[in-house]
C-alpha cells in the first residue's frame, strides 16, 4: 500500500524535467530547420526533398516528432487532471488524446521516411 501512495503522490519532478529537456530539443531542432530552410536556394520540391533526404535529419526531425507527441499526452494528462473531475469524462479525454498523438506520430514517419 505504501508503494502505490509513494507512486501517486510524487511531485511531479520527472515530468517538468521530461517537459523543459523536449522543450528544449524541439527548440534546437526548429533552429535548424529554419537555418537549412533559409539556406536553401529556391523552393521548390526538389529542395523539399534534399532538405529531409540526409539520415542524420530524419534520425533527429523522427525523435523529434516522438518527443512532440509524448509532450502532448502529457499537456494532456495535465490539462485533464486540472479541468476535468469526472473520472469517465477524464478517461475519454484522455485516451482522445492518447489516439491524437498516436496518428500524429504515426502519420508523421510515414510522411518523413516516404519522402525519399
Amino acid at each position: 500500500m505504501a508503494l502505490i501512495l509513494k507512486r501517486d503522490c510524487r511531485s511531479g519532478t520527472r515530468e517538468w524535467l521530461f517537459q523543459r529537456l523536449s522543450n528544449l530539443l524541439i527548440c534546437v531542432w526548429s533552429v535548424v530547420f529554419i537555418s537549412l530552410f533559409i539556406s536553401a536556394p529556391q523552393l521548390n520540391y526538389e529542395s523539399w526533398v534534399q532538405l529531409f533526404s540526409p539520415l542524420w535529419f530524419k534520425l533527429y526531425s523522427s525523435a523529434t516528432l516522438l518527443i512532440v507527441c509524448l509532450n502532448s499526452v502529457l499537456a494532456g494528462w495535465q490539462i485533464g487532471t486540472d479541468y476535468i473531475k469526472a473520472n469517465a469524462v477524464n478517461w475519454v479525454y484522455m485516451q482522445f488524446i492518447r489516439l491524437v498523438s498516436l496518428l500524429y506520430a504515426v502519420l508523421g514517419l510515414f510522411i518523413l521516411w516516404g519522402l525519399t
